[in-house]
């Protein structure tokens, strides 16, 4: 324990550097810096209206997104599969204030079945899925945020066929800010999906809790 808090503190240093280079706050603080008129200066803060000076790679580069997290998954239960642990990278574009367009890698590799089976099933499931996702502010620190995406999926299994699939996903979470352009996003994530893996058909619906990091304006 001792271990990893030194090398936390470690970790912290360059990156309050870091932060002071690019005039992030380095730390959590009720008290936001005012203007001249005693205003909080975290409002006057609005994307700049200047798409129609922009080329689209400068546009793209300026209101570009990065989110990176975990999923817990519960499986449908006619699938047979054991409740796991995904983890997921999300790139987007900010089209419009709020609304954003991305898309979202997620990986998921795990054993199925009691420890106590000889030959337990490896399995690891992959998709790709495009979306967007509408950001509501609540306040100067949080937002609800909701998305919708479709997608392919890809199911491989040491015991059984692999598959390919479709699916259909919403979400709805909120998010914190810890920092001016770092946020902690916390919601659930419902898929449908239609795939013949594990020798079942039709659609089955799973279940996530998220749990992630968003990195934009």
């Amino acid at each position: 324990m001792k271990g990893l808090i030194a090398a936390l503190a470690f970790l912290a240093l360059p990156a309050a550097a870091w932060a002071d280079d690019l005039g992030l706050p380095t730390r959590l603080s009720l008290d936001e810096p005012k203007n001249d008129k005693g205003q909080d200066l975290e409002f006057e803060r609005q994307r700049p209206d200047d798409s129609s000076s922009l080329t689209p790679m400068e546009f793209i580069y300026r209101h570009s997104e990065l989110e990176a997290g975990m999923l817990y998954t519960d499986f449908d239960n006619s699938l047979g599969l054991q409740s796991n642990i995904a983890f997921y990278f999300r790139w987007g574009v900010e089209v419009v204030p709020n609304l954003s367009v991305h898309v979202t890698f997620r990986y998921c590799e795990f054993t199925n079945g009691p420890a106590s089976m000889p030959n337990r099933e490896e399995l690891r499931i992959q998709s790709f899925v495009f979306g967007a996702s509408y950001h509501v502010p609540l306040s100067r620190e949080f937002a609800l945020v909701a998305g919708l995406g479709i997608g392919p999926s890809w199911w491989d299994s040491s015991a059984f066929n692999n598959e390919t699939g479709f699916l259909i996903s919403g979400e709805l979470g909120a998010t914190a800010r810890l920092w001016a352009m770092l946020r902690l996003k916390a919601g659930i994530v419902l898929d449908f999906v239609n795939t013949d893996f594990h020798n079942v058909s039709g659609t089955q619906v799973n279940l996530s809790y998220l749990l992630g990091v968003e990195l934009g304006l």
